[in-house]
């Protein structure tokens, strides 16, 4: 199931250009994407808020960074800078996420498309530890997007 190995490494950052700046060794980055992004909690409450994030350009796996947005899933704990989550391409989300939820992780959080369909999903380890499931037929737009295309 997450067997193709990490897919991106997300980093909650305060400031998405000082944080591209800070980083030269990274090389080229892919285009800012600003979107208006619906998120349902586990307790069923939805969140909706504009979020910016950026990828570096190039090979995965892929560093992302994700301007924080107080109060809501991106939002840094402790105030402080840090790894958001690892990302993971999956063909079945029910199946990842029941393996997931059977080695004691828990669901966070889902990213919803507009028709209310799960886009991804975060789940958080007993640890702390949180795995971001992509879909696996989002990944093309992804990689179009990470190395120099217009959306994600």
């Amino acid at each position: 199931m997450l067997a193709g190995g990490v897919a991106h490494v997300g980093v909650v950052v305060d400031d998405l250009e000082a944080a591209m700046a800070d980083l030269p060794l990274v090389g080229a980055w892919s285009s800012v994407l600003e979107w208006d992004t619906t998120v349902r909690r586990a307790d069923g409450s939805i969140e909706r808020r504009p979020v910016r994030f950026v990828t570096a350009a190039g090979a995965p796996a892929h560093l992302k960074l994700i301007e924080s947005a107080p109060g809501s899933v991106w939002a840094p704990t402790g105030g402080v800078q840090q790894l958001h989550h690892l990302t993971y391409w999956v063909a079945d989300l029910g199946a990842a996420t029941a393996q997931l939820h059977a080695a004691g992780y828990r669901t966070e959080a889902d990213g919803l498309e507009e028709d209310g369909s799960v886009r991804f999903r975060y789940l958080v380890s007993p640890l702390g530890v949180r795995i971001e499931l992509g879909l696996l037929a989002n990944k093309a737009a992804f990689d179009s997007w990470a190395s120099g295309g217009d959306h994600a």
